[in-house]
Order: C-alpha cells, then sequence, then structure tokens
C-alpha cells in the first residue's frame, strides 16, 4: 500500500474502532496477526487482546476521544499524534474515580502489512494525566 492509503487505513482505525468503538471496524483492520505494545501498560497480541485492554480504558474514562493532530506516513508505517481527552469516571489502575476530565496527548506508530494494521507501538503522556486527576503535584 502507499502512503495515502495507509494514512487512511489509520485514520478508519481511530475513528471506527477508537472513537466509534466498532468491533466490526476492528476486525475488518486488525492484520491475523496484529500485535501491540503499550510500554509500562504492556504488550499483547490479537484484536481480542487489543479490545480488551480498550474496555479498560474505556471503563475509565467511558467519555474518551482521540482526535488526530498530524499524521506521517510512508508505504510501511503510519506516526499519528493525538490529543486524547476523557473523564475519570471509572478505576484506573486502582485510582477510583475523579470525575475529573482529563487532556493527553499521545503518539501511536502504527506498521501496514498486507493493506491491514500488523502492529502498533502507544505512548502517552500519564503524568499530565496524573496532574490534572489530582494524583501528582507539578515538578
Amino acid at each position: 500500500m502507499d502512503a495515502e492509503a495507509n494514512r487512511a487505513l489509520v485514520r478508519r482505525f481511530v475513528d471506527e474502532w477508537l472513537n466509534q468503538r466498532s468491533r466490526a471496524a476492528l476486525d475488518e483492520i486488525a492484520h491475523p496477526s496484529f500485535r501491540f505494545h503499550w510500554g509500562p501498560l504492556g504488550d499483547g497480541e490479537g484484536a481480542e487482546a487489543l479490545a480488551a485492554n480498550e474496555e479498560l480504558a474505556r471503563a475509565a474514562f467511558p467519555d474518551i476521544l482521540v482526535e488526530p493532530e498530524f499524521v506521517v506516513a510512508d508505504d510501511t508505517y503510519v506516526v499519528n499524534y493525538s490529543r486524547v481527552s476523557g473523564t475519570h469516571r471509572g478505576t484506573w489502575f486502582g485510582v477510583a474515580p475523579t470525575g475529573r476530565k482529563a487532556t493527553w496527548t499521545a503518539v501511536e506508530i502504527y506498521r501496514i502489512e498486507d493493506g491491514l494494521i500488523a502492529e502498533q507501538w502507544l505512548n502517552e503522556d500519564w503524568s499530565s494525566v496524573l496532574q490534572q486527576l489530582g494524583l501528582l503535584g507539578h515538578a
């Protein structure tokens, strides 16, 4: 696939899976050997494992919204820099809901194979989230 097709594929992942929560879209977009790397949140394999992890985030931030700010793509990789927001309404890593809204940034890197997303790396600004929820002092 070319860069524009890869960019469109990742845009669909963000729009239809992350924001509209369409499991059917995830199943259409994810490569059969899909793997994800979420740093301290862990790694996993398969769309089912990704969906389970995403549900943990959605339980903690039920109104979570991912808004891409810029996307860079080539014939194999797509880098998506996003602004993410949500209200802390559920337990998050053992922290009781604060009811506070937070906005943070995320960098996602996707590897495309056979026209599908084969791999994802995610890095989110968790220190910003902790500060906004009143759980971490300002440095």
